[in-house]
């Protein structure tokens, strides 16, 4: 949709753009703080900004190796923008959900047709899973926009020549190396290698002016690791590259592993509802995969998704940067086959995604219930019912042959579900998560030191970083300096804090999102 398309005709444009919006923005602030990347994340940003030392990231002000820093600069513009709050740091987050489903229209317009690239539009923005990443200050919005638009321009320049898409080419995989390190360039460039052969026009390669492209790329980001490198003694280069990346595809990390399957399993989830149709998808584009748009298509969706298959670590987001390319099958298969998602082995997909749509609401009660830590808030599952309901009429249009009705009504149910979980559900698990619990039993106020380590999420709900001792001589030589202090801790094995004479355990809350117990301790009169 170009800026200009101001008018009837795109109407539907407009109207789902206001949607994605909605959705996007209108629940920044809902929920705190919390999910364990996003708390690192976006307290090592806090800490670059209040200190105004805005090259090295720290996390409880110990130096924090996990990714490169360009989400922390857009996360400190928003604090600049808007305050050192959950809106400031996920504000440009959502921006990048409106440009990354903007530029995928609009490459689906130019190169698939207008019918195609409203398919795939609301392919998008009705996989609230993918929608929800963009809810998170996390890296992967960025990357996922930089490696998408990068991939749209190289190959707006494979069909016009034109110069300036391929300064944006490599221009965007620098800025996704800045990102997310070089994945940013690794994998888009596979997918690009792997295309000019399958097209037959490697020897072409030079074309595309690669050792220019890749010294421009090397300029855009090898001065901030350079400068990080000398400034840290090597330290954040060791922990970024051999630990979190290298370390990461060879190794399992943080428990994240699983047969290869899983990854195929993430991407079915991340494209809901509509992923249940990419099978025939992916085999409508293998038939068309003569004409290069398909081919491209294709062989990006693999590349991302075979690679993150054979890492030891896996993770749902991972595979993200394909799916405005994946969408992108699916919308121009939806265009062209429509009248057939209920005929022959669509069936299959089409019942197959009403029994999940239909047992959501079932499975998310007795799993909560099940849950002795969620078991209070077990009427959240309600909060899938709508969707459900919404999908069985959907369902019904398909008796009166009524395909594009299915399609819509389909999509707009599951973003009901999105602005529910947003906006309801994950507010409410929230409020039972151990920082919140312990917020309202001690307040912010008190004075707190950590054992060996914490919620990641304390720091930041608190503006603060707390001392951290590794031993019991240490807690009570801070203990006789800070006579009221609460000790904190959420390491496994406590064996050694519960036989300490002099201190008691007064809270103890199970995390909501992952295994494990935040505990604090109250020194003995």
């Amino acid at each position: 949709m170009r800026l200009n398309r101001l008018n009837p005709n795109y109407a539907f444009e407009w109207i789902i753009f206001m949607l994605l919006i909605l959705i996007q923005f209108a629940f920044l602030n809902a929920s705190p703080v919390y999910i364990l990347d996003e708390s690192k994340f976006v307290e090592a940003a806090r800490e670059m900004f209040v200190s105004g030392n805005y090259w090295i990231p720290t996390f409880n002000g110990s130096l924090f190796v996990d990714k490169p820093p360009m989400q922390y600069f857009f996360m400190m513009l928003g604090f600049k923008i808007f305050g050192i709050n959950a809106f400031g740091a996920r504000f440009f987050s959502a921006v990048f959900a409106l440009l990354t489903v903007f530029f995928t229209y609009n490459f689906a317009h130019d190169f698939f047709g207008k019918k195609t690239a409203r398919a795939s539009l609301y392919v998008l923005v009705s996989a609230f899973f993918f929608m929800q990443q963009f809810q998170l200050a996390v890296p992967d919005p960025y990357l996922i926009f930089f490696c998408s638009v990068a991939l749209f321009s190289f190959f707006r320049y494979y069909k016009t020549r034109k110069s300036l898409y391929l300064f944006s080419f490599y221009f965007l995989l620098g800025l996704g190396v800045l990102s997310k390190g070089p994945v940013a360039v690794a994998l888009p460039g596979l997918a690009v290698a792997l295309f000019l052969i399958f097209r037959g026009e490697l020897k072409k390669v030079f074309d595309y002016q690669p050792i220019t492209g890749l010294l421009g790329v090397l300029l855009i980001a090898l001065p901030w690791y350079w400068l990080i490198h000398i400034e840290t003694d090597g330290a954040w280069t060791r922990g970024f590259f051999l630990v979190h990346n290298l370390q990461r595809f060879s190794e399992t990390m943080e428990g994240h592993g699983g047969p290869f399957f899983v990854t195929l399993g993430y991407v079915l989830l991340g494209l809901m509802p509509f992923s249940f149709y990419l099978p025939q998808a992916i085999r409508w584009a293998f038939r068309k995969a003569k004409n290069p748009i398909f081919l491209f298509c294709l062989i990006v969706g693999m590349v991302f998704i075979v690679f993150f298959s054979m890492s030891s670590t896996k993770l749902p987001n991972y595979t993200m940067p394909c799916y405005p390319f994946l969408a992108l099958l699916l919308g121009n298969y939806f265009d062209k086959k429509i009248d057939r998602v209920d005929q022959g082995w669509n069936r299959l997909s089409l019942i197959l995604l009403m029994l999940l749509t239909l047992s959501l609401p079932l499975a998310a009660l007795i799993g909560l219930q099940m849950d002795s830590n969620l078991k209070q808030v077990y009427h959240l599952g309600y909060a899938l019912v709508p969707t459900a309901i919404i999908s069985l009429l959907a369902s019904l249009f398909l008796i009166f042959k009524k395909h594009k009705q299915w399609f819509y009504t389909l999509g707009f149910g599951w973003m009901i579900l999105a602005m529910l979980l947003f906006g309801y559900v994950y507010p409410q698990l929230n409020e039972i998560n151990p920082v919140s619990q312990a917020t309202k039993l001690l307040g912010k106020n008190q004075d707190f030191f950590v054992y060996q380590r914490m919620d990641p999420a304390f720091p930041f709900n608190y503006q603060r970083t707390f001392p951290v001792v590794n031993d019991t001589d240490e807690i009570e030589a801070y203990a006789a300096q800070h006579p009221n202090a609460y000790l904190l801790t959420n390491i496994r094995n406590t064996e050694v804090l519960d036989s300490l004479e002099n201190w008691e355990l007064i809270f103890q809350k199970k995390s909501v999102f992952e295994y494990h117990f935040t505990k604090i301790y109250q020194k003995r009169d």
